[in-house]
C-alpha cells in the first residue's frame, strides 16, 4: 500500500524536485482538479490508464438483524468506480509473470 507521502516522494524523485512541499502541492493540485471533474462530469477517461466513473445506489430496503421487524431505508448514493485500462492491465501482468518485484525506485 502507498501512502500520499510514499507517493509525493516517489513523484519528486521521478521529476526531479527538491522541494518535497512544491511536489507535495502539485499532487493535491491533481486531486482537487480530479475531484472537481468528477463532481462536474461523473466521467474522467486516461488513455493507456483507466477511467473513473461516478455511479448512483438505488433506494434499499434493509432489515436491521437486531429486530427484523424494522425495515431501515439505505438512501441513494454516489460512489466513485475505477476501471483500469487493457493497456495498464497488460503491464502490470506482464511484470507480474516475469517474476518482477522491484521497488518504485
Amino acid at each position: 500500500m502507498t501512502t500520499k507521502q510514499n507517493l509525493v516522494l516517489f513523484y519528486a524523485i521521478r521529476n526531479q524536485i527538491e522541494d518535497f512541499n512544491e511536489a507535495e502541492m502539485k499532487i493535491d493540485r491533481f486531486v482537487n482538479v480530479l475531484n472537481n471533474a468528477l463532481s462536474e462530469n461523473e466521467n474522467v477517461i486516461f488513455r493507456k490508464f483507466g477511467s473513473f466513473e461516478v455511479r448512483k445506489t438505488t433506494e434499499r430496503k434493509i432489515v436491521n438483524p437486531k429486530d427484523s421487524s424494522k425495515i431501515i431505508h439505505a438512501k441513494p448514493r454516489k460512489y466513485v468506480k475505477f476501471k483500469i485500462s487493457k493497456t495498464l492491465e497488460d503491464n502490470l501482468c506482464d511484470k507480474d509473470a516475469k517474476g518482477s518485484n522491484e521497488e518504485l525506485w
